[in-house]
C-alpha cells in the first residue's frame, strides 16, 4: 500500500471520485470491484495525488489492462491526452509537460 492510500484523505478522495463517476468503471461501465486510480501518477506528481480532477473510477479488469500497458510502454492516447489537459490545468506555464506516469 502506498503512502497515498495510507492518507487520512484517500477514504475522501475515494469516495468523492466515485460518486462523481456515479458508481461505475469510466473504461467499461463494469458496476463491481471498483478501484480509483490515478490519471498522472502520485509518484510523478505528488501534488495531485489527492486532486479529484487526476483520479477516476475503473474497475479491477480496466485497472491491471491500464497498469500493464503503462509499464509496457503503451500508452492509451485518450489517457495522454486526459493527462496533458491536466497538466494544462494545474501547472503554472513552465513549459514542462508529463510524458510518463
Amino acid at each position: 500500500m502506498s503512502e497515498v492510500h495510507r492518507d487520512r484523505r484517500w477514504p475522501a478522495v475515494r469516495l468523492a471520485a466515485k460518486r462523481r463517476d456515479r458508481f461505475r468503471c469510466v473504461k467499461c461501465g463494469g458496476r463491481t470491484h471498483l478501484e480509483v486510480a490515478h490519471i498522472v501518477s502520485a509518484k510523478a506528481r505528488p501534488d495531485l495525488a489527492f486532486d479529484l480532477s487526476n483520479v477516476r473510477t475503473l474497475d479491477r479488469r480496466c485497472h491491471v489492462e491500464e497498469t500493464r500497458a503503462e509499464r509496457s510502454g503503451e500508452v492509451d492516447p485518450a489517457r495522454q491526452q486526459w493527462r496533458q489537459l491536466v497538466n494544462e490545468m494545474s501547472s503554472p506555464s513552465t513549459g514542462k509537460e508529463l510524458q510518463h506516469a
